[in-house]
């Protein structure tokens, strides 16, 4: 009947229109993170730069500053960076976040004589991560490999994912045995607390022999 022809059409209609607005966000979300990268990711490395060249030729009372000011921005670009990669929808696959953390791992672990060692079980490596969990699953990662390297003397780091009946399982460890002398105000595993809370995930925290971190995620990878 006419009436349920009409009623097709427009369901028909309604999803056209949400298939135009998904694909207008995905080509909004390349754009951003494409800009991020190259007008504000040259302005921060342009200003980290004359900062450095600055610093060298300047008095003892500004160099302070200006090293501040270098370190801070080398800092933004880092975390701009991983800003640009977690909303890049061409960057989506548990491949791409794999390959990410492999890279953060030979950027600040090998220079400091820590090997490395990465263990994949059962992972689609194909799938496709919200950008939610692939922004907090890198987090978390991260936090991990700062907190090693501020406060461990580990020679060993290494990790574990897993999929198993529907779940994910992340697992981090290090064989540190004491603790160096900087002050740690605790707020690293308060963050990584709050990012798997996000992905309705749960963490917990072991201390014996080195450090663990067990992340029980309600998705696979």
């Amino acid at each position: 009947s006419l009436s349920v022809l009409l009623v097709l059409a427009i369901m028909y209609g309604l999803f056209q229109f949400r298939v135009r607005q998904l694909l207008a966000l995905e080509q909004l979300r390349t754009k951003i993170s494409s800009d991020l990268h190259d007008n504000l990711g040259s302005t921060l490395s342009g200003l980290a730069m004359q900062s450095e060249l600055l610093e060298a030729n300047a008095k003892e009372e500004n160099k302070t500053k200006l090293h501040k000011i270098a370190t801070t921005s080398r800092d933004a670009i880092s975390q701009m960076r991983d800003l640009v990669w977690s909303i890049d929808n061409r960057r989506e696959r548990t491949s791409d976040l794999l390959e990410r953390m492999e890279d953060l791992a030979e950027e600040l672990l090998f220079p400091n004589n820590i090997r490395f060692n990465i263990e994949k079980n059962n992972l689609n490596l194909n799938k496709k991560l919200s950008i939610t969990a692939k922004q907090h699953l890198f987090f978390i990662f991260k936090e991990a490999i700062t907190n090693i390297l501020r406060h461990s003397n580990a020679k060993n780091v290494s990790v574990v994912l897993t999929n198993q009946n529907g779940f994910g399982e992340v697992i981090i460890n290090d064989d540190g045995t004491t603790k160096k002398t900087n002050k740690s105000t605790g707020f690293g595993l308060v963050n990584m607390k709050l990012c798997a809370q996000k992905m309705n995930a749960t963490i917990s925290f072991i201390k014996e022999d080195g450090f663990e971190i067990h992340l029980k995620l309600p998705f696979t990878l």
